[in-house]
C-alpha cells in the first residue's frame, strides 16, 4: 500500500469519526428523542465503558496477565 493510498485511508476514517456523532444526534432527534436524552444515555454508556475498562486494567495488573 503507497503511502498516499494509507492517507488517504486515514483520512476517510478520520471523516467519518468526525461526522457520526451529529449524524446520530440528527437521526434521534427526528425520531423524536431530545437531544438531552441522548446525552444522558450518552454519558452513562461511556461512563460504564470506563469503568469497565478501568477493572479489566486493575485485573490484569493483579493477576500478573500483562507481564511475559
Amino acid at each position: 500500500m503507497s503511502t498516499s493510498s494509507h492517507a488517504a485511508v486515514e483520512s476517510g476514517a478520520a471523516i467519518v469519526a468526525k461526522a457520526t456523532p451529529p449524524v446520530t444526534v440528527s437521526l434521534a432527534t427526528v425520531a423524536g428523542y431530545q437531544v438531552s436524552e441522548i446525552l444522558l444515555w450518552a454519558t452513562l454508556i461511556y461512563t460504564v465503558m470506563m469503568i469497565g475498562h478501568k477493572l479489566y486494567s486493575i485485573w490484569v495488573d493483579v493477576s500478573g496477565r500483562g507481564k511475559k
